[in-house]
């Protein structure tokens, strides 16, 4: 199954709540879901957006980043590199630009045979891809959340419907991704110069079955990467 992004052992109650007191902070309902992470069930907790609704970026993620993104499971394979743009809406919301994003992450992963994308006009929450041999992708995102902390830490997680279209027949998947951004400094230490900020990311990925093939849906696959997002220098 083709997954594009842009685009993250059970911890158990004793551990969480020795994390809670340590940090002195209640959990946030993501923070809790990424501390079980691989061990997830099909999501049932976040919301299904309406059609105009998108998702919105904290304003320090405003501009045009280069990324970074590593499987961590995988240290032999290549980092992908790609770029990723954040811009304001007609209503002065930063969102991401999701089909700039999309289109440099696909041609810089160089799997999938990806020709091209379009967003839909009448909603950021579908996307078409045209890939090679006569196939489309449409992914929609059916269900969403995300979490604000301290300004510093960002937590987002979207639940992806994606139909892979052939000449042969469709086959379809749900992809949820949970994705963790922390401002970092550029030696991607805890030290935060202002006025050099990169966006240090965690990103878990699960993949689901079809619906309505299992009453409880574990995923088929899971994996994480690491992101690094460093102001793009046009100089």
């Amino acid at each position: 199954m083709i997954s594009i992004l842009i685009i993250f052992t059970y911890a158990g109650p004793a551990i969480a709540e020795t994390f809670l007191e340590i940090n002195n902070f209640q959990p946030s309902k993501l923070s809790e879901r990424k501390l079980i992470w691989p061990d997830w069930r099909f999501p049932s907790s976040i919301k299904r957006p309406r059609l105009k609704d998108d998702l919105i970026y904290p304003d320090w993620f405003e501009g045009v980043w280069d990324v970074t993104s590593q499987i961590v499971s995988d240290q032999y394979q290549e980092p992908i590199i790609h770029s990723a743009k954040f811009i304001h809406n007609t209503f002065g919301n930063l969102i991401a630009d999701r089909e700039y994003n999309t289109q440099s992450y696909a041609l810089s992963s160089k799997t999938g045979g990806f020709l091209s994308v379009k967003n839909d006009p009448k909603s950021p929450n579908r996307q078409f891809a045209k890939l090679t041999e006569d196939r489309y992708l449409e992914t929609k995102i059916i269900g969403r959340r995300q979490e604000e902390i301290d300004n510093n830490i960002f937590i987002t997680d979207e639940l992806i419907l994606q139909i892979l279209h052939t000449p042969e027949l469709s086959r379809v998947s749900q992809v949820e991704t949970l994705t963790e951004f922390k401002k970092c400094g550029s030696d991607q230490k805890n030290e935060i110069n202002l006025s050099d900020i990169n966006i240090c990311g965690e990103q878990f990925q699960a993949i689901y079955n079809q619906p309505g093939q299992n009453i409880i849906s574990l995923p088929i696959k899971t994996e994480k990467s690491k992101l690094i997002l460093r102001k793009t220098n046009y100089d």
